[in-house]
């Protein structure tokens, strides 16, 4: 039976230093044990994340263990980016050990804003050293913003050193875990979702787990794997093993995927939305480095974001407020004020956001007056920047991943400095331009009526030679042009000052047969015509189709317009091969006119409009008559 989960479930992810109980912890709430592994049976540590739930009166509560192994904090890392709680676990005996200190610090600096601590092991100290452990874990959480909601103490063992039957420390811890309340997650606009396994079952194929961050999944729904750049679709879902058609974050999700195997995905590849997320070499970040850690510049470190991690070099941009640069041989695909861990060998070294995932390539004096606009999320200063760094246009359809911003969001702040004439805004492109460029185009167009008076222009003629302008961009600086006078307006075109054309239609069908003529054989295609005559396609159009009409010119292909005269001159020389060699193909008719293939064939196909004219494999001869 299909159903959807309760949007009140959590996740909770236990952590601590090796050998502090966070296994037996979990296999006295809900029986499961984490080292399924051979491996990990033997040597008696969790060596990857293990994935637990339980059902109870108020909620579900998914279970991640992490490692607690040094050398495996990686795998902490990658799934601490989904946890609504942290569960720390503390040996009483042991207390406090680096690794509870790192996996507090990492939690921390990814976000999780609650913890509840478990004093484990409580059957092995005395009342006296319980409360020291307790007051050194307050002091502990008293240098981080993570908040600690409560320390609970545990024994896996009774006072005769028996394991519980019925663990009588779980229930006021699952008490309180069901009565928390639930963290609001980040949400990123679009669906975040990063794969932390992929297997294949039979009669179902390709099977990925991993926690939902941002936005739904349904059944059916189309993903875009970004490092694969491949679009599936959810064939099924399922949540703690029960067939679902929704899933919302804090889910441990599995989803079967088609169009797609096992073999080609990895830990850490996510999906999203086609279009929301592209990939860059190289990110911009603000970066925090943890307690006697300090960063190096121009020095190579692994990256971990989300459940992926990879190898970057960082360039550290101003050492004060923490800026730098962080590049990769390989796309990273990040999303605006995402918190991400860099490591040096075994040792997290930083945590920090990120705060440019589409990195420009700007000087630094450009780039630190940006980042520091976008960390104080001072988006208008931030767009102002970018519109001057953007000559050509700076597009705002990734907004989303660069700033957390929906199209709209981006387009009423843009909106608003176009109207007290800060940048220029397309509202119907999403591209905004510095007005330096709207003067610039204004000056190039009054050069182009200087050195031609007989120019014809709009914008759509315009953009045959300014691709980067947009339409609304370009006739914005022909309507100033006009209002400032210093250009006229006939029809719908634009005309200089000093223009003398009675009729323009007459006007310009005399000077394209003119152009035509003098191009004869190889005349070149419209476009390109009207971009050198510089006049507005559309009439351009009309005045060709008029030529055709009267038949002075001919129309051989799709782009290839001869004049009558020309083409007749052609037909009598393919004739005259014909007449001497026999036939005529592409070789012999090159032979005698040096043209390039694409005019060849086209008059060649010409010559299969004459009845006397026939086509024999690659050649044209003359029929036979009796």
């Amino acid at each position: 039976m299909e159903m959807t989960h309760d949007t009140n479930d959590i996740i909770v992810g236990l952590a601590g230093h090796i050998d502090h109980g966070k296994t037996s912890l979990i296999r006295a709430i809900n029986g499961f044990d984490g080292d399924r592994l051979q491996e990990e049976k033997a040597r008696g540590i969790t060596l990857d994340l293990s994935f637990s739930h339980i059902n109870t009166p108020m909620r579900n509560i998914a279970f991640i263990d992490v490692p607690g192994h040094e050398k495996l904090v990686k795998q902490m890392i990658a799934g601490a980016y989904g946890i609504d709680v942290l569960l720390l676990v503390v040996a009483a005996d042991d207390g406090i050990m680096p690794q509870t200190r790192e996996h507090l610090a990492i939690a921390d600096m990814l976000g999780i804003t609650q913890c509840v601590c478990v004093l484990s092991k409580v059957d092995k100290a005395t009342p006296t050293l319980i409360n020291q452990r307790k007051a050194e874990i307050t002091k502990l959480f008293g240098t981080h913003t993570i908040a600690l909601i409560d320390t609970l103490p545990f024994a896996l063992l009774d006072s005769q050193g028996k394991e519980f039957e019925q663990n009588p420390y779980i229930d006021p811890l699952l008490f309180l875990l069901q009565t928390l309340p639930k963290p609001k997650k980040r949400d990123y606009g679009m669906v975040v979702y990063y794969i932390d396994r992929a297997f294949s079952i039979a009669g179902a194929g390709c099977v990925v787990t991993g926690t939902l961050m941002s936005g739904e999944i349904t059944k059916s729904q189309e993903l875009h794997i970004c490092e694969l750049q491949k679009q599936v679709q959810v064939r099924n879902l399922q949540i703690h093993d029960t067939d679902c058609t929704l899933a919302t974050p804090s889910h441990r999700v599995a989803l079967n995927l088609t169009h797609t195997n096992p073999n080609e995905l990895q830990r850490g590849f996510l999906l999203t939305q086609k279009g929301f997320v592209r990939g860059a070499n190289s990110i911009d970040v603000q970066i925090h480095c943890f307690e006697d850690k300090n960063l190096k510049h121009n020095t190579n470190y692994e990256l971990y974001i989300g459940a992926k991690h990879l190898p970057i070099k960082l360039t550290i941009l101003d050492k004060d407020l923490g800026f730098c640069t962080l590049s990769a041989k390989e796309p990273i695909f990040a999303l605006f004020m995402q918190p991400f861990i860099l490591r040096e060998g075994n040792i997290s070294v930083c945590g920090g956001y990120v705060l440019n995932p589409i990195n420009d390539p700007i000087k630094k004096k450009t780039k630190v007056p940006l980042l520091q606009a976008l960390l104080a999320k001072d988006f208008p200063q931030a767009f102002k920047i970018l519109s001057r760094i953007h000559r050509h246009g700076f597009g705002v359809v990734s907004s989303t991943q660069r700033f957390g911003l929906s199209h709209q969001e981006s387009s009423t702040i843009l909106q608003n400095l176009h109207e007290s004439k800060e940048v220029f805004f397309d509202s119907k492109d999403l591209v905004a331009y510095p007005l330096s460029e709207l003067e610039w185009l204004k000056n190039a167009i009054l050069d182009i009526f200087i050195k031609n008076k007989h120019a014809l222009l709009s914008a759509q003629s315009l953009q045959l030679k300014y691709k980067w302008a947009s339409l609304s961009l370009l006739q914005t600086a022909l309507i100033e042009l006009l209002a400032q006078k210093f250009i006229l307006q006939k029809d719908s075109l634009f005309v200089a000052k000093n223009n003398d054309i009675a009729n323009l239609e007459e006007f310009l069908e005399q000077k394209i047969y003119e152009l035509l003529s003098q191009q004869e054989f190889a005349p070149i295609a419209p476009y390109n015509l009207y971009e050198n005559l510089e006049i507005d396609r559309k009439l351009g159009d009309k005045v060709l189709k008029n030529l055709t009409k009267s038949q002075k010119v001919l129309r051989v292909a799709h782009n290839l317009f001869i004049t009558t005269q020309s083409m007749n001159k052609l037909v009598a020389i393919m004739r005259e091969i014909i007449h001497t060699q026999g036939y005529i193909d592409i070789t012999l008719f090159k032979s005698k006119l040096p043209l390039s293939r694409k005019y060849l064939i086209n008059y060649l196909e010409y010559l299969d409009n004459f009845a006397d004219i026939t086509k024999d494999g690659d050649k044209r001869i003359l029929r036979f008559t009796p």
